[in-house]
């Protein structure tokens, strides 16, 4: 680490004493316009001098002034969404106008490479994806996560359940750890923040086992998809190394909109929507008292409520699902917006409030939204950024997933008959008490009692604040020198409180739950808080034959959080607080840890841009490793080379490859060996050896890979192809070795294991139509991968994770890690000879490929967009279908049966060959689907319509909808659901919330 220390150091002297040699280089100043290929001018486009970092915007006329050497020169115009221009400006000219045609194929924009460095996609040399911001609010989602659905090649980016407020996961490229951090890196402009997951303590009310079920969202839910101009996808090593040990799982790059050149505009947009459950399964129809019965078996109330509500010829049906996630209230969004710029300032001002409501009774979620960004020129050499976000979500989220109180509704539902109204009450305004789930009203709940009276809240208040300083402090006609400093802050505050009072059925006295100590709350607030700052300095040279950039730099991040709840059980009536409670634990948690970096980068483009060499390595040291002063290397390398054959429809083909090293560091703790509290034994105070130990050794797990492919633009740039193969080697992964009981430690963690992760991608764009009025882009990706454990390190044998996510043991499905195996492959019970032998390989969760299909179309003023997903293969521990079938409640319990001799029911042929979990594979089932993911209609208003509006300039009318509906053979609500959360393989469902379809009406006026 000192001697890159030194290095970037050195470097930044040199370029000092460089500044002194270079004679001040004479300056003019160039004028012009950009404008459409129609002659409409566009504001916000960069102009700059080729090859040099910088420039100017446009402003509302498309004009635009650039201090320019003295001689000829090359000016470059480019914005997102059309083809760049490039001019020859000679020394005498001082005028320069550029006409931009529009890109259809995205072949333009720029790509990160580097801390202060990016260069032009058609350059790039690593895959990498970039969603826009048309793309991202087309449709309005629950969150980002959602709304990136279908649009990244190599992303596997799924929702946990349909509670309001989001929730969900993004996986790039398949599994690169086992009991690792799994979710990718996320940057705000340039500062990197919190995607936590926070645990509510809600397993201590409800039963559940631990925090992965508690159904809580992760804060990438927090950040408004409104304010986004783009979102950039890090998926290979060699991308992503730039973050070192923070980038095994890949990067998410998100940039916020800004101001541009001109008169200030106003946007207002109001959307009005509705949602509904995408499938509602039922249950079982019960045709007389005789069937009931047979479900009820010898449960006492059971028998005399089932008695009570049948006759010997019917029985009522209660559409409980319905009922209680039936909700169809209308929910708001309405989002503002001021941008321009004048001189050398521009900014930007939202604010936005969406109110989702929820499906199910007493469900929903509020997310608010302030943001300001203001750029300042200081001089002709200094411009400063600056960006403030202030965020509140709020969700009230219901109770879903496993439980051991029953009073998850879908668990509870599966053990009751629909035939009797839960929802009723009596002359003092109590619900009825259900009296079949769990054996009787003792073991069971009412969840329309539960979501009515229960309280469970969750209320994050955020801060991100992101700062940016450019000195430009030589530019000449062969050379610029650049210095800047990026950094920022994102610190929330979270707070959960459950209230459960003891009116609750499952937590009156004696239930499971309630026992001794009837009612319960859970009071709690944990806070983060994410410091970076990042130092670079850039030098280009551009002499005729070369394009050279090299950077160096520093940086340094910190994190802490703190964790607190107080868990109150018995209360007293109206008690709405935890102390006083007659029962009263605590639990509190901080964390500290701090990592260190310094990186060095050369870029070269050669061969008039066509070919593109780019090297670099960082180092880094990190708090959290077992040794904290040590420094971990990540180098990388990438090229690339554009060809472009004087072949009819054929414009232009690149071959890239690359290779790159990047980390994932330990957990917080993994590296500590503290004593805990033994109490007091005999009048002293005893410590001794934790269950679960720290290792000193303990270092960053380690990614190699190497990534090559192509891209191809053909037929007068109406065809797009991409297409990319990555090997990966994941080294000194963090593995649990098997301890000797007789040592009193339980569990501890060591690095040495091996996996190697190897995938495909493909995406394919083509524009079928273009004509003045109308034009169809067509777009379909596919990608697929495979993670195997290669080998583990003496003393380390196969094991399991421990978590809900990751299965409920052999007679249900589990992942267990094992070398010879995908990380993914669910291992179970199997008959074997008539026996039953445990630990089976049985199936693999991972798909066997995702596929989306996105077609845009626009005719004058009229647009259409529809996005469908597919995907292949997966297999699904369908837990809850086992949950109804054992509860002989089954909404298919009663059809033919494929062998009377094994259940004389389809349900109680599915059961009884499970066989207690004797054959776990009579639940694992094929998770295939294509589910309509987004579709939008809209019109743009004509001008007469929008001039009766005072002030307007624009406006717009769309209709959309989001998960429409789902085609497939699953016996379930949604295959893309997993109980427990983020994992490295999702095939769990178990009582979940079901996901629900939404509509959207919206109207964007621009003033």
């Amino acid at each position: 680490m000192k001697s890159i220390c030194s290095s970037v150091l050195s470097l930044l002297l040199l370029a000092f004493v460089s500044l002194s040699s270079f004679a001040q280089a004479q300056t003019r100043e160039v004028t012009g316009r950009v404008t459409t290929t129609t002659g409409q001018p566009l504001s916000g486009v960069v102009v700059a001098l080729a090859g040099q970092s910088g420039g100017v915007r446009t402003n509302d006329a498309g004009e635009f002034r650039l201090r320019v050497p003295d001689g000829d020169v090359t000016v470059i115009a480019r914005t997102i969404g059309y083809k760049r221009g490039t001019q020859r400006v000679a020394s005498t000219a001082s005028s320069v106008d550029f006409s931009l045609e529009k890109d259809v194929l995205e072949l333009e924009g720029v790509i990160v490479t580097g801390a202060a460095t990016s260069v032009e996609r058609r350059n790039a040399a690593t895959a990498v994806s970039v969603v826009s911001a048309d793309a991202l609010a087309r449709v309005p989602a629950v969150s980002i996560e959602s709304a990136l659905q279908g649009k990244v090649i190599g992303a596997s980016i799924n929702m946990n359940n349909g509670a309001p407020g989001g929730g969900g996961q993004i996986q790039i490229r398949g599994a690169s750890s086992l009991i690792g951090r799994i979710e990718p890196l996320i940057v705000v402009d340039g500062v990197a923040v919190s995607n936590a997951v926070r645990s509510n303590r809600q397993s201590n009310v409800t039963g559940s086992l631990n925090s992965g079920e508690e159904n809580s969202t992760n804060r990438l839910a927090d950040i408004n998809p409104n304010d986004i101009a783009n979102v950039e996808i890090l998926k290979s090593a060699a991308a992503s190394a730039i973050y070192g040990s923070q980038a095994t799982n890949g990067v998410v790059i998100i940039t916020t909109k800004r101001g541009q050149e001109g008169s200030p505009r106003f946007n207002f947009t109001q959307r009005v929507g509705t949602s509904s459950l995408i499938r509602k399964q039922g249950s079982r129809h019960f045709a007389n008292l005789a069937q009931a019965l047979t479900q009820v078996g010898g449960n006492p109330e059971g028998i005399a409520a089932a008695t009570a509500a049948c006759t010997a010829t019917s029985c009522p049906y209660n559409d409980y699902q319905g009922e209680l996630y039936g909700r169809s209230d209308p929910s708001f969004e309405s989002v503002m917006s001021l941008s321009g710029g004048v001189g050398g300032t521009h900014y930007y001002v939202s604010g936005s409030d969406k109110q989702e409501a929820g499906i199910a009774i007493g469900t929903g979620a509020r997310r608010q939204s302030l943001r300001a960004n203001v750029d300042q020129n200081v001089g002709q050499r200094v411009t400063i950024s600056l960006g403030s976000n202030l965020l509140r979500s709020f969700s009230q989220r219901g109770i879903s997933n496993n439980d051991n109180a029953f009073s998850s509704p879908l668990y509870g539902f599966a053990y009751t008959p629909a035939i009797i109204d839960l929802r009723e009450r009596d002359a003092l305004g109590q619900y009825v008490l259900n009296p079949f789930a769990g054996g009787g009203t003792l073991g069971g709940s009412n969840p329309f009692q539960s979501f009515d009276l229960m309280t469970n809240n969750e209320d994050v208040y955020r801060l991100i604040f992101s700062g940016k300083a450019n000195w430009a402090a030589y530019s000449g006609e062969r050379s610029s020198v650049n210095f800047s400093v990026t950094g920022g802050a994102d610190r929330y505050s979270n707070e959960n409180y459950i209230r459960a009072p003891q009116e609750l059925q499952f937590q009156r006295a004696g239930t499971t739950e309630g026992g001794s100590f009837p009612g319960a709350i859970v009071q709690g607030n944990g806070t983060e808080r994410l410091t970076n700052i990042t130092t670079s300095a850039v030098w280009a040279f551009t002499p005729s034959w070369v394009t050279s950039t090299m950077s160096a730099g520093v940086q340094l991040q910190d994190r802490a959080s703190n964790d607190y709840n107080i868990i109150g059980r018995g209360l007293g009536p109206q008690q709405s607080v935890a102390a006083g409670a007659q029962n009263i634990s605590i639990t509190d948690r901080q964390e500290k840890s701090r990592t260190q970096a310094a990186y060095g980068q050369e870029e070269l483009l050669l061969f008039g841009e066509k070919l593109y060499i780019a090297g670099a390595i960082r180092g880094e040291r990190a708090s959290l490793n077992g040794d904290p002063n040590k420094t971990y290397y990540y180098p990388r390398a990438s090229a690339s080379y554009r060809f472009t054959p004087p072949v009819r429809g054929f414009n232009e083909l690149k071959l890239r490859t690359s290779y790159g090293v990047s980390g994932n560091q330990p957990a917080y703790g993994d590296r500590f060996l503290a004593l805990t509290s033994y109490g007091i034994i005999g009048t002293l105070p005893a410590y001794g050896l934790p269950s679960t130990i720290g290792n000193p050794e303990i270092k960053p797990e380690r990614l190699n890979e190497f990534e090559v492919g192509l891209d191809g633009a053909f037929l007068n740039e109406r065809m797009r192809l991409e297409a990319t193969y990555y090997n990966r080697k994941l080294t000194d992964l963090l593995v649990r070795p098997q301890l000797a009981p007789s040592t009193g430690i339980n569990a501890t963690v060591v690095n040495g294991g091996e996996m190697t992760n190897k995938g495909y991608e493909f995406g394919l764009t083509l524009v079928p139509v273009q004509r003045n009025n109308l034009n169809w882009t067509s777009r379909t990706t596919w990608y697929q991968n495979r993670a195997d454990i290669t080998s583990f390190p003496v003393g380390v044998q196969p094991f399991t994770t421990g978590t809900a996510a990751g299965g409920f043991g052999n007679a249900y499905g589990r992942l267990r890690f094992a070398p010879g195996h995908s990380v993914s492959t669910i291992w179970g019970n199997a008959v074997v000879n008539g026996a039953t032998v445990g630990n089976t390989p049985l199936a693999d969760a991972n798909p066997k490929y995702i596929m989306s299909f996105g077609n845009d179309l626009s005719y004058k003023s009229l647009n259409f967009n529809v996005l469908v997903d597919y995907r292949r293969g997966g297999t699904i521990s369908n837990m809850t279908l086992n949950l109804f079938d054992e509860g002989r409640n089954t909404w298919d319990y009663d059809k033919p049966s494929p062998d009377p001799t094994v259940g004389a029911t389809l349900g109680a042929y599915r059961y009884n060959t499970w066989g207690g979990g004797k054959n776990t594979a009579a639940y694992l089932v094929d998770g295939s689907f294509t589910k309509v993911r987004e579709v939008n209609v809209s019109v743009d208003l004509p001008a007469g319509m929008t001039s009766r509006i005072r002030g307007a300039r624009s406006g717009k009318i769309s209709l959309s909808g989001r998960n429409l509906f789902i085609i497939s053979g699953y016996n379930g609500f949604d295959p893309e659901v997993n109980n427990g959360g983020a994992f490295v393989a999702r095939f769990v469902d178990l009582a979940p919330f079901p996901p629900s379809r939404t509509f959207w009406l919206s109207l964007d006026l621009g003033f």
